[in-house]
């Protein structure tokens, strides 16, 4: 059984068709534009894209905070499992997608930087990315005195209820970024990231491409992207100036981190949260892309909750929601697998697969974790062992998170 506490949450950190899609968005991944895309005029519903655009795989990786040392060790393991060399692509995937922390561990996919991830989960705890701002520390201090706690915990109710916009601070997480995560390092596999613009209330999708890949979007192909995300859905590169912010910005926790400030493609700015209340996995965009889509989440399949407080309901309403969002996208893409074997490129075509992998138990799912090595390594383990079982087919009337 699950348990979601006030002092878990605080502590520390307050711790937390169609035919066409499949062969026409696939030439992104020879044909990519360096600007973002705009609403385009869409070709005729029916018109033919030829079917070696297509991408055969892609990857994605789910959002969950602390539980990404789970799908680090998945990612580590099929690279040493594929005898995948550090800079070479994650072998059979020509995409990666991510949203939250699985949009920075995408990033080390991207890059293939397998060494360099196990390195970075095997310290994370000493690098303390996750702390509260100074005017709280009290909260988790050892020592502090039940009247001086008592203060900074009336000081956060007070502040985030009428100026405050969260607790912890985003300094530690970017400086760790510039430390491990280089955005001249060129990427061999490309990747999208989610976000939440909070200013207009509506889903972007950041990516970064291997050098190779110039050109411009048939729109044939941003219509395919349209009629997926929305036709209003920015879709636009992450320049190596904005790699870091736009990563924080899809890990940004709403009252956990204070929302990130980016330019938008009009040249004003807008905050920007979480990309997991979006997308907590960036599926539709990934079937849309690939024929074939594995997705490794950080949950095991949920039992029953309890909610002590109303900080806790807060909370799990937050990951039902995205629990729903997901369960949803997933029944989407299988369907539209199916009708992809129906309307094949080639006769006999049986392709279009959605695959998953998941841990076999539950994981913490306190931020908290972060500082906690010892933990993470065993989350991290996890993942490796779950990478030798592989992935799952997905069956719609079976999967449930």
């Amino acid at each position: 059984m699950r348990r979601c506490t006030l002092a878990g949450y605080v502590h520390l950190a307050m711790t937390p068709s169609r035919k066409r899609f499949l062969a026409a968005i696939g030439a992104t991944a020879t044909m990519l534009p360096g600007a973002a895309l705009a609403a385009p005029t869409p070709p005729a519903i029916d018109a033919p894209i030829p079917a070696q655009q297509a991408l055969s795989d892609a990857l994605v990786l789910s959002g969950g905070a602390a539980r990404g040392a789970f799908q680090a060790g998945v990612i580590c393991a099929l690279a040493e499992r594929g005898g995948i060399a550090d800079g070479q692509p994650l072998h059979p995937y020509g995409l990666v997608c991510g949203s939250s922390i699985g949009a920075i561990n995408a990033w080390f996919v991207s890059t293939g930087h397998y060494t360099a991830l196990r390195r970075a989960w095997s310290a994370l705890a000493a690098a303390n990315i996750v702390a509260l701002k100074r005017k709280y520390a009290a909260i988790t201090k050892p020592g502090a005195f039940g009247g001086e706690r008592l203060y900074d915990y009336l000081h956060l109710a007070l502040g985030v209820a009428e100026h405050e916009q969260a607790i912890a601070q985003s300094e530690p997480i970017l400086k760790w970024m510039a430390e491990h995560m280089d955005p001249q390092t060129p990427v061999v596999t490309p990747m999208v990231w989610a976000v939440t613009n909070m200013t207009t209330q509506s889903g972007e999708y950041f990516y970064r491409l291997p050098p190779a890949m110039v050109g411009q979007i048939p729109p044939a192909i941003e219509h395919a992207l349209h009629v997926t995300l929305g036709a209003s859905t920015v879709i636009r590169p992450a320049a190596d100036e904005l790699l870091h912010r736009a990563l924080l910005a899809s890990a940004a926790v709403p009252v956990l981190f204070d929302p990130v400030v980016l330019p938008m493609v009009d040249g004003s700015t807008a905050v920007y949260v979480d990309g997991s209340i979006v997308a907590s996995a960036a599926v539709s965009i990934a079937r849309t892309i690939a024929s074939n889509v594995d997705v490794i989440l950080v949950d095991a399949q949920s039992g029953r909750s309890t909610y002590p407080n109303a900080l806790a309901v807060v909370v799990g309403a937050y990951a039902t929601m995205q629990r729903d969002i997901l369960e949803t996208a997933m029944r989407e893409i299988y369907f539209q697998a199916l009708e992809n074997r129906a309307y094949a490129v080639k006769p006999g075509d049986s392709r279009s697969r959605i695959r998953y992998l998941r841990p076999a138990q539950s994981l913490t799912s306190d931020v908290n974790a972060f500082t906690d090595q010892a933990e993470l390594d065993t989350m991290f383990a996890l993942g490796e062992q779950a990478a030798g079982a592989g992935f799952t087919p997905y069956v719609w009337s079976t999967f449930r998170l």
